[in-house]
């Protein structure tokens, strides 16, 4: 069995991230991509448990990189933050890919 540092999850492109974001950030009511995320009460203290949610919901957990804060804004809308989760992601991927060999 592989050590969990080596698991993936699903592809982690924008679309999947936006519809996880939705899907996190609403109680009952659907939400759009278009949505601003401090409309929805997402702060900036709150961007560090959203990402972990993410990465732990595509299985990235232990393999995406951290947060650095200026990675997301509370201005932005869901697809936004769901294309910087998915570019991070990416990068990291790449980064593991080149460190595995």
């Amino acid at each position: 069995m592989p050590a969990e540092t080596h698991q993936h999850g699903r592809t982690a492109d924008a679309e999947t991230i936006s519809v996880l974001l939705c899907a996190l950030l609403s109680d009952e009511d659907e939400i759009t991509e278009d949505a601003v995320l401090s409309d929805l009460g997402v702060g900036a203290d709150d961007f560090g448990a959203l990402w972990d949610a993410v990465r732990e919901e595509l299985a990235e957990r232990t393999v995406g990189p951290e947060l650095d804060p200026s990675d997301l804004g509370p201005q932005m809308t869901a697809a936004e933050a769901a294309d910087a989760m998915a570019a991070l992601l990416t990068r990291a991927g790449d980064r593991d890919d080149d460190e595995q060999w």
